[in-house]
């Protein structure tokens, strides 16, 4: 059964390489390398990248007050280290990033910042159906600990990366 969610999640992330002059063949050496990065990574982890690239942070809160409340309390409850990136691309079109909370908790970044970059990468996104939003595996939360919230490739890197 593992089989077939990995294959289900390879043609998933084969049918989000929407730019032409990515190939089939990049978009699969993306997804080896993002299974190498994480081996604990299950097929709804590797579903999830694939959803993030394609709507973003749509799925999230859209209120900067809520946002700022609910990006505290899991500062709060997250460890000082984690085995997740500071930041990584999603996977083949990178249009988004996943940007580490950790970059707040250890100042180098403010919630601030953190919270306009999100909402301003929500505006015009479609809302994703709630059914089709998984949260990661078990496995890659216990191995990993992925603690981040989505930025849109262009404002990160003209908002946030030099802050880095």
């Amino acid at each position: 059964m593992k089989n077939f969610f990995c294959a289900f999640a390879a043609f998933l992330l084969l049918a989000a390489c929407q730019n032409p002059q990515k190939s089939a063949y990049q978009c699969g050496n993306a997804l080896i390398a993002y299974t190498e990065r994480f081996p604990e990574a299950q097929p709804q982890d590797i579903y999830k990248l694939v959803f993030q690239d394609l709507y973003g942070p749509g799925h999230l809160l859209t209120d900067s007050v809520a946002a700022l409340r609910y990006i505290g309390r899991e500062m709060e409850e997250m460890p000082d280290t984690t085995a997740f990136p500071l930041y990584e691309y999603t996977l083949c079109d990178s249009h988004f990033v996943r940007v580490n909370l950790l970059a707040v908790k250890h100042g180098k970044l403010t919630v601030e910042r953190l919270v306009s970059a999100v909402l301003r990468s929500a505006e015009g996104m479609p809302p994703p159906d709630p059914r089709f939003v998984l949260s990661h595996s078990p496995q890659f939360k216990q191995a990993y600990h992925p603690h981040y919230r989505i930025i849109r490739r262009d404002i990160f890197e003209r908002d946030i990366l030099p802050h880095l």
